[in-house]
């Protein structure tokens, strides 16, 4: 097996008492103050270069003022430096798009891409630039043009992409000021680790006690010495980063298509039913999140002031990571797929509160997309997203569309051709096809204009085989202004 980049962060329950947690919360408060001065310094550097960041090797921050150590300093500085340098990056990649789509020239849009590889938006001195052009290399002139559109181009991202902020990141620290200790014989046994982290006050460490993962530990791979502080509702979580093996894997399916939902939570083409009691014990947490919200509204409390809430908010962000992972890793293990097909991910049921739609749209979305990507990088499994828009309605067994063919939130009953299934079943079975049509890799695709091909499709079909009385299309709305098209297609000029 081949080492790959792959990281995970897993968090290990911990035990300190109020008045440890209280001493952490101070240095990280600290650190989010330095991360933000840190972060003032760099940019003020960033555009008196002209738009590049120092190396971080290169940086000292002895000068700005702070209660951390020097060596909290210079943790601090790694991490604020890598979240600008993926923000500039990013504008990097917007500034590319802009100009491919652009009406420039060829050869204006190979000079500012150029520019924006050498990173010369907001300063460029250089009066000639390298492009390839058709794999040839060129020697071309950079005109006060090319200088003025980059600066304007680049401005324009800046303004669009709201800088980050450092007043709520987590502390990402390293053996410069964190140590993780085995359980001393002897000592506290039931405790598996202690987590030393460097506070305020010099050579006044505390020690943070911890109880083992063991999900985390049966990865493989290694524990790195690198941590995470989070605060998280005002509750502080420790994590530990693991670097994972990319795992040997030989797919035995080539692709697999799931459709998304609430009850179940996940339905395959294959016809699996995955997750069937997933709806009720969100329903039953809904009833205790909405009496608790109402309480606090009496009261005039912020939820985030309330423990109980805040707990049950807690429950359901684990039980839906818990779920998703366990639900997709089952989805693997049975057909092996080389390729998984998905929706746009949306979670929403009637059946639930909107503060409680709100709240799984928040964090089911999050953790779906976030066990796919590992799914990738663990597995080398091929994620495609495709629109969604009216798989719900469409047949897949013979792709007539009408709002009539679902009957409830489980039946789906064609009115064309008469094939009854499950509706989430039926809609991943429409995510499958859709995969290998171009049209719909496009998940922005507005609903009409997917609407439109839909009907096109069908009504080609129909012309053909008459697979729907005349009577039903003309009953269907959704046919209304292309039924006349087909039936009676314009002549063509003699």
């Amino acid at each position: 097996m081949l080492m790959s980049e792959i990281y995970g962060t897993y968090e290990f329950k911990h035990f300190a008492n109020k008045g440890k947690i209280e001493k952490i919360k101070t240095v990280l408060k600290e650190y989010r103050k330095t991360a933000q001065d840190i972060a003032n310094y760099l940019w003020m550097e960033f555009f008196r270069s002209g738009g590049r960041l120092p190396h971080k090797k290169k940086i000292s921050v002895k000068h700005i003022p702070s209660n951390l150590s020097e060596r909290y300093k210079y943790v601090c500085l790694w991490q604020v430096h890598g979240v600008l340098q993926s923000y500039i990056s990013n504008l990097q990649r917007q500034f590319a798009d802009i100009v491919w789509n652009s009406t420039l020239s060829r050869e204006d849009k190979l000079i500012l891409l150029a520019l924006n590889q050498r990173q010369e938006w907001l300063k460029c001195s250089a009066d000639k630039v390298n492009i390839y052009d058709n794999g040839k290399p060129k020697e071309v002139e950079v005109k006060d043009f090319h200088r003025m559109l980059a600066k304007k181009i680049f401005k324009h991202l800046m303004d669009k992409n709201r800088k980050p902020s450092f007043k709520h990141i987590s502390m990402q620290i390293d053996g410069k000021v964190v140590e993780l200790l085995p359980k001393q014989q002897g000592k506290a046994k039931s405790f598996d680790y202690w987590l030393k982290i460097s506070t305020l006050e010099k050579g006044k460490p505390i020690y943070i006690p911890l109880k083992k993962n063991s999900y985390a530990e049966s990865l493989e791979g290694k524990f790195l010495n690198f941590y995470q502080v989070v605060e998280r509702s005002g509750n502080l979580e420790f994590r530990i980063v693991k670097e994972l093996r990319k795992r040997e894997y030989v797919p035995t399916t080539d692709v697999i298509a799931i459709d998304l939902g609430l009850n179940p939570l996940f339905a395959t083409d294959r016809g699996d039913l995955i997750g069937r009691s997933f709806l009720s014990f969100l329903t039953k947490l809904d009833k205790k999140i909405t009496k608790r919200m109402a309480n606090l509204q009496r009261r005039g409390l912020k939820p985030s002031q309330d423990k109980k809430y805040v707990s049950l908010v807690d429950k359901l962000r684990e039980f839906l990571k818990s779920e998703i992972n366990r639900m997709l890793n089952r989805i693997v293990e049975i057909y092996k797929p080389a390729k998984i097909v998905v929706e746009k991910l949306d979670f929403r049921s009637p059946e639930l509160s909107r503060r409680m739609n709100r709240l799984i749209q928040n964090f089911g979305k999050r953790f779906v997309k976030e066990k796919l990507e590992r799914l990738r990088e663990l597995y080398g499994i091929e994620v495609v997203e495709v629109n969604p828009a009216y798989s719900s309605q469409e047949c897949s067994f013979c792709g007539y569309v009408d709002s009539r063919n679902r009957k409830d939130t489980h039946t789906f009953e064609c009115k064309a051709c008469g094939k009854k299934v499950n509706a989430q079943v039926n809609a991943s079975r429409n995510l499958l096809r859709r995969s290998s049509l171009k049209e719909f890799l496009n998940t922005n695709l507005p609903k009409k204009k997917v609407l439109k091909v839909l009907l096109k499709q069908y009504l080609e079909r129909f012309k053909g085989c008459g697979s729907a009385p005349l009577e039903l299309l003309k009953s269907n709305p959704y046919l209304r202004d292309y039924l006349e098209e087909f039936l009676n297609p314009r002549q063509g000029s003699p």
